[in-house]
């Protein structure tokens, strides 16, 4: 039996390309300059805030810190830390859309960075795949570029899976780690899931989740066990104090879920959009290199399965997609009662799954065939090509922008056609700061019988409001909808009186989508 041949000179001990170190820095190095690049794309456009992004600053904006917990955090489905950050950042640097979104675009780079360092071992290419898979996720692009608390979870999980990640390696190696080192990676480890149950629900019940793991694995990150009891009670003191004195996270209705399958589905679109070509690019691959062993008369898939069972890097990838299922089980009993299927919010996987895979792809490199590698390498570049693609494409809809207040309201501020007030759903509530705080807006209550007949013109819709473009038009017949350019047809729009003495086209603006506005 004819041996495959590996040359020692392309390749390192650890299944990394050969190489200087100067070599490999300035690779990583150039990935994560080129990755941080892709996600500040559209930065500097100072683009319009959508209505998810208002809230925020609304609430940033409030007059006190009272205010703060009592108007805004206590009644949010959300925990405190990023408006407590927003509140001091804009406090600082303003409220305009570049500084605030740097808020989140600097988490998104640390996110790059601790994955970078945290697996400096283990393979160059585990390394690189790691970082790869983060950086060109669409989650990533799209929430380092929006003023909410993702950028923020993405980094603790970030830093809460890295640490994890290494303290198992050192149990494994007989404590490779010295002493200190381990403290500070225990401490480490302890902070970034506290930081993570005050950034979002979704990481509380995940820190819920690696501490369960840790103890299953006789607690190489907790150090004793009795201190994850004391880390399960530290992440429970918020939401309880939130459940007594909260309005019980209401705005979570909206969330539409078909139980266990919404939930297994937006788990997937969130982190791994190109599931399904990755796993059909790995069944043709490993069918193909079977049939090319048998026709060699090779045992080369057996002996490949026993060489990955003995691979750390084999190991620790499934104890990570082990994690995760166990996460998304999770999600979906709790989903049962209350929906909570969002694909956003799975967002505190994604370095689980990097790694996973990084793991998976060293491991391959490491013990397969010529043929196997090549094969790893080729199902890696389609996936990341197709996540890189994908998360360009979310981000060039988000900076057109989404939504734009921003032109809508300074063409109500140009033209002054509200110096004797527009009305609105919606006045001078948290979703018309900042743009519209200079618009005098009268609120209509649409309860009250009539409401649209009677309601003066000019009308301001935001978000979730085009269901009134129709009605409006029908109670106003001479009246005409107008709406910024946008990626939302008709999302933000004003209806305008029969002659409103302006000429809403000479300012950028275009009609409404009626048929959306009739949907």
């Amino acid at each position: 039996m004819k041996r495959a041949h590996r040359p020692a000179s392309t390749r390192g001990a650890s299944g990394a390309p050969a190489g200087s170190p100067g070599l490999k820095g300035f690779i990583l190095l150039a990935v994560l300059i080129g990755l941080g690049l892709l996600a500040s794309r559209g930065w500097l456009r100072a683009y319009s805030y959508w209505h998810d992004e208002l809230f925020s600053i609304g609430a940033a904006s409030a007059d006190s810190w009272a205010d703060l917990f009592q108007a805004w955090i206590l009644p949010d489905t959300h925990p405190p830390l990023h408006l407590v950050l927003l509140k001091l950042w804009i406090g600082l640097f303003g409220s305009g859309e570049i500084p605030a979104r740097l808020l989140s675009l600097i988490p998104a780079w640390l996110s790059l960075i601790a994955i970078a360092v945290a697996t400096r071992r283990g393979g160059f290419t585990r390394q690189l795949i790691a970082v790869l898979f983060v950086g060109t996720s669409p989650l990533f692009s799209l929430y380092s570029q929006e003023v909410r608390p993702y950028g923020w979870a993405l980094l603790f999980a970030t830093t809460a899976v890295a640490t994890m990640t290494l303290l198992w390696r050192s149990q494994l190696q007989g404590g490779a780690i010295s002493t200190p080192q381990r403290r500070r990676l225990r401490l480490g480890f302890a902070l970034s899931l506290l930081l993570l149950s005050l950034t979002h629900y979704f990481g509380v019940m995940y820190a819920v989740t690696l501490i369960a793991l840790d103890l299953r694995a006789r607690a190489p990150c907790l150090g004793r066990r009795r201190h994850g009891l004391l880390l399960l009670l530290s992440l429970a003191v918020w939401p309880l104090l939130h459940g007594l004195l909260g309005s019980g996270g209401g705005r979570a209705g909206w969330i539409q879920s078909e139980p266990v399958i919404s939930v297994i589905k937006a788990a997937f679109n969130a982190v791994f959009p190109a599931f399904s070509v990755a796993l059909a690019l790995a069944l043709i691959a490993g069918l193909s290199l079977a049939l090319m062993a048998r026709q060699q008369r090779q045992e080369r898939p057996a002996s490949l399965q026993q060489a990955l069972r003995q691979e750390p890097n084999a190991a620790e990838a499934v104890q990570l997609l082990v994690g995760m299922a166990v996460f998304v089980g999770l999600i979906c009993l709790i989903d049962l009662v209350k929906p909570l299927s969002v694909e956003r919010y799975f967002i505190v996987l994604l370095p689980a799954l990097a790694l996973a895979l990084a793991d998976a792809g060293q491991a391959l490199i490491n013990v397969g065939s010529r043929q196997a590698r090549h094969a790893t390498v080729l199902v890696l570049v389609v996936v990341l090509s197709m996540h890189l693609w994908h998360a360009q494409e979310v981000l060039a809809a988000k900076i057109h922008p989404q939504e734009n207040y921003k032109q809508l309201a300074g063409f109500l501020r140009s033209t002054d056609l509200c110096h004797s007030g527009c009305s609105s759903v919606s006045a001078k509530q948290n979703r018309l700061r900042p743009y519209f705080d200079a618009i005098k807006m009268i609120r209509i209550d649409l309860d009250q019988p009539d409401s649209l007949a009677t309601a003066r013109l000019p009308f301001v819709g935001l978000h979730g409001e085009q269901k009134l473009i129709r009605p409006l038009l029908a109670s106003h017949p001479q009246a005409s909808c107008w709406e910024p350019r946008q990626s939302s047809p008709s999302s933000t729009f004003v209806v305008l009186d029969p002659d409103p003495g302006v000429r809403p086209r000479s300012f950028g603006l275009r009609t409404c989508d009626r048929q959306k506005g009739a949907a």
